[in-house]
């Protein structure tokens, strides 16, 4: 079993492995800051091994939830397995992954589609990138205190903030007034993880940009959240923790097909809203949001 690459997303350690002598291709670039070089074995927090023989048969699994788009989740005893079945490839699985309760190993079994056996060494188009890193960070997190929230986040002399918000909400518009700004630091313009980390919540980067591109492999202690929406003028009104908890939910991935994992993601999201304040902020398209910003988190 011979390592490929490893991988870091918030702190968690990924290492993509392959019994067979292959070389994976096909890297998204937003992930070079992700990557590790010659990592301690012993400090790998989930091990994924690539299959490239035999797709197995998921007629006997339950299927727990469809996303209708293009992937399927089933559950085998304490077992997970996700299908990657676009509708246009006439539900024929472009990859499957089976993993573990403790997301701890991970087999993912490759379909054709993914594998060029034209030269000796095969060719293999690498999976681990959406949706299936995302997947399994989700059910990861959910048992170590941390979520994916689809949001902004940025570092402000070395305290880290928020924008959450779905699609269309100023994500990437407003990370990029931020951008080349003294003291500021952009870490992602759409999805970010949040980790309790020794009693501390911290906003870690991700690899998965938005239209910005902003995908960086930092991270720093979380002190604000600010649900944005667009304005006609820039403003900042507190909010109480229930109606953060009401806002948050709709951007934090859950698995609301999952009883236990939900229920955990829902515990460490009520623990986030109550420790750490959060605001709406609306704003307009320029500069003049930074200085609103800046000088209402520097009182």
């Amino acid at each position: 079993m011979s390592d490929l690459i490893n991988i870091e997303i918030a702190g968690i350690n990924f290492s993509i492995r392959c019994r067979d002598s292959i070389i994976l291709q096909d890297y998204d670039p937003a992930y070079t800051s992700f990557l590790k070089i010659g990592e301690d074995p012993t400090a790998i927090d989930i091990h994924i091994d690539l299959e490239l023989n035999t797709m197995p048969d998921a007629k006997h699994l339950t299927k727990i939830f469809d996303s209708g788009q293009s992937w399927s989740m089933y559950q085998n005893s304490n077992d997970y397995v996700v299908m990657l079945n676009p509708p246009a490839f006439n539900k024929k699985p472009i990859w499957m992954a089976k993993f573990d309760h403790l997301v701890k190993n991970v087999a993912v079994y490759l379909g054709d589609l993914l594998i060029n056996k034209s030269n000796s060494r095969p060719a293999v188009s690498n999976p681990v990138k959406y949706p299936l890193d995302q997947i399994l960070l989700m059910y990861f997190l959910s048992q170590r205190e941390g979520a994916l929230i689809h949001a902004a986040g940025i570092g402000i002399n070395g305290k880290g903030y928020i924008f959450p918000g779905k699609s269309g909400a100023g994500k990437s518009t407003i990370s990029l007034q931020f951008l080349g700004q003294d003291n500021m630091e952009m870490l992602s313009d759409d999805r970010v993880i949040i980790r309790k980390i020794n009693g501390t919540f911290r906003v870690f980067g991700t690899p998965w940009a938005g239209e910005g591109g902003i995908a960086r492999n930092k991270h720093v202690a979380l002190s604000g959240i600010f649900f944005i929406s667009h304005a006609g003028h820039n403003r900042i009104e507190k909010i109480k923790p229930q109606k953060a908890l009401e806002k948050l939910l709709p951007v934090v991935s859950i698995p609301w097909y999952d009883k236990e994992i939900m229920t955990r993601i829902l515990i460490f999201c009520e623990d986030l809203i109550s420790r750490i304040p959060a605001y709406t902020l609306g704003f307009k398209p320029d500069t003049e949001v930074v200085n609103v910003l800046e000088e209402f988190v520097s009182q």
